[in-house]
């Protein structure tokens, strides 16, 4: 029994000194996200009624690192979908157009904002409610990503009007 528990206290002791060296491959993603020097401002999601299949989100990704990114994608934690989407003239129409990647200068911002480049959300069980946080993350090309909590509602910060016309 003694050679049991010996064992067994000289296999935690040995996990305990290998640990950090387990949990390494992880750290390049955190530190990553870090050195580039990106962060959100302003960031909300446009409440939509219940039973809605669609929502947008929108706000700032500023870049204050030194090197250029390259923004790959969008992930929230309100569905199991999102995209990063533009709004393009097309004669006398407008329509929506997927972006699968949008560059990103240092000193720069990638600007979300409705009636032009946003983020929609998609393929949710439930309809996010005015008040809710929806976490939004931007993913770089090296997988580093730079998430904020974004609040539910029905204007834009600092918005003085309130209308409950559905836009994008």
């Amino acid at each position: 029994m003694d050679f049991l528990m010996t064992g067994r206290s000289e296999f935690f002791s040995l996990s305990a000194r290998f640990l950090p060296l387990l949990l390494l491959p992880l750290l390049p993603i955190s530190l990553t996200a870090a050195e580039q020097g990106a962060h959100w401002e302003d960031t909300w999601v446009r409440s939509v009624p219940p039973g809605a299949a669609v929502a947008a989100a929108y706000g700032r990704l500023v870049h204050h690192g030194a090197a250029p990114l390259t923004i790959t994608g969008v992930t929230s934690s309100l569905g199991a979908k999102a995209q990063m989407h533009d709004i393009i003239a097309d004669g006398d129409q407008r329509r929506m157009v997927a972006i699968d990647a949008s560059p990103l200068a240092p000193g720069e911002a990638l600007v979300f904002s409705p009636g032009g480049r946003h983020i929609m959300l998609m393929e949710f069980e439930q309809a996010p409610a005015e008040g809710e946080t929806i976490e939004l993350c931007a993913v770089t090309r090296d997988n580093a990503t730079i998430c904020t909590m974004a609040p539910v509602r029905r204007d834009a910060p600092g918005s003085s009007h309130h209308d409950s016309g559905h836009h994008h």
